[in-house]
């Protein structure tokens, strides 16, 4: 795969949200306000459509960490026991993979 840029990452995200919703049955959609460039790559939050639509706190999604789009294209899922900038900072000190669940 060639490196992606901001928006191939943006697809290869997005496939992977709607990937996690039809396993869950429901839909999910990337909030694209916070999305943040990291050095490793692209970081994904995604939550439901019904709460992204409604900002009602009973339809969002709990436990989803967000999607880490590597520059080399992987997807990694961060973990939600500990802040995204420190999982993140795992997988620069190259020590354990902080949790994380790749994909391609």
């Amino acid at each position: 795969m060639d490196m992606p840029n901001p928006d191939t990452a943006l697809k290869i995200a997005r496939a992977k949200v709607d990937e996690l919703g039809r396993i869950a049955g429901g839909a999910f959609d990337i909030v694209t306000a916070e999305t943040k460039e990291v050095e490793q790559g692209w970081l994904f939050f995604y939550n439901s459509v019904e709460f992204l639509q409604t900002r009602d706190p009973m339809l969002a999604l709990a436990g989803n960490g967000p999607l880490l789009v590597l520059r080399d294209g992987q997807v990694d899922t961060l973990p939600t026991a500990v802040p995204w900038q420190e999982a993140i900072g795992q997988l620069s000190d190259g020590g354990a993979d902080g949790g994380l669940s790749h994909s391609a």
